[in-house]
């Protein structure tokens, strides 16, 4: 628990798993729309959500999300606010990716 009585450290875990969650709503928003417009999901996992879950595959995905979150705003440390720094860059990459692809494919296709 000494990790939360450093201020910087809460705030900084707060930012991180803040952005994380923005990440995954817009991971969502963006794949909703590339695959309305005939792009498909690549990762097998989400592939088998959505085929079992419908629309409700962002459910899960938010869930765990929201998880991965709460559990760095709990132990707030330098070591796990570093990984998932690097975590919000690739998931960045990842809805930018998703973007692209989705407004090709609408304009462009």
């Amino acid at each position: 628990m000494r990790a939360r009585q450093n201020s910087i450290l809460v705030l900084m875990g707060y930012a991180v798993a803040g952005l994380f969650v923005f990440l995954g709503i817009m991971d969502c928003l963006s794949t909703n729309w590339a695959i309305s417009v005939g792009a498909y999901e690549i990762n097998w996992f989400m592939r088998m959500a959505m085929d079992y879950l419908g629309v409700f595959w962002i459910v899960p995905k938010l869930v765990f999300q929201a998880l991965v979150a709460a559990m760095i705003v709990w132990s707030p440390n330098v070591a796990t606010i570093g990984i998932m720094t690097v975590m919000c860059g690739w998931l960045s990459s990842v809805v930018t990716n998703n973007f692209i692809i989705a407004y090709a494919l609408t304009y462009f296709a």
